[in-house]
């Protein structure tokens, strides 16, 4: 099985990308549902700050790679030759998933100056509010390991032009990832 696992910034454009890949068929499974599941378990509500609070509380008890290891166990029920992961956090998640299938890493990359504006224009409750809550994801993610991710990127794609732009260079990678 071929995974395509995405990685990037918050409002780089991985929504985006994995709603392309799946309009190439691809399934799509998103690393923060497994997060979003866990909250509503706790009774929470789903906010930014849940959702980082039981993502750091997840990994810290059960390893790094433990919304991986859900993800795994999802991906293998499935009856297909490829997926897409939209969200991997660290190495430990892609290792995870490399016990599944053929990993191909890419990044999502986008200016931080537009993706300040994206989440803003965005406006979804885990949405930053101000650049102050906007610099704390950052320093969040940096934390979670998500450096080291971008080194592992087999392609890049940088999202600063236009949505149609964007869109092509996302199926262009799929070409060459080996689906379309």
């Amino acid at each position: 099985m071929k995974i395509i696992c995405l990685a990037g910034m918050p409002g780089a454009g991985k929504g985006e990308a994995s709603r392309v890949i799946a309009g190439h068929g691809v399934p799509v499974f998103t690393m923060s549902s497994v997060v979003r599941d866990e909250v509503r378990r706790r009774g929470l509500e789903v906010n930014n700050t849940a959702l980082e609070i039981v993502g750091i509380d997840l990994r810290k008890k059960f390893g790094r790679d433990v919304v991986a290891k859900k993800t795994a166990e999802a991906i293998k029920k499935m009856n297909s030759e490829i997926v897409c992961v939209d969200g991997v956090r660290n190495e430990e998640e892609i290792e995870t998933l490399r016990t599944v299938g053929d990993v191909s890493v890419i990044l999502i990359d986008a200016p931080k100056s537009a993706r300040f504006v994206r989440l803003k224009k965005r406006g979804e409750d885990r949405d930053p509010k101000n650049i102050g809550d906007f610099e704390l994801k950052e320093k969040r993610q940096d934390e979670i390991g998500i450096e080291k991710v971008f080194d592992m990127a087999d392609y890049r794609v940088i999202n600063d032009g236009t949505l149609e732009e964007f869109r092509l260079k996302v199926s262009k990678v799929l070409a060459n990832v080996g689906h379309v």
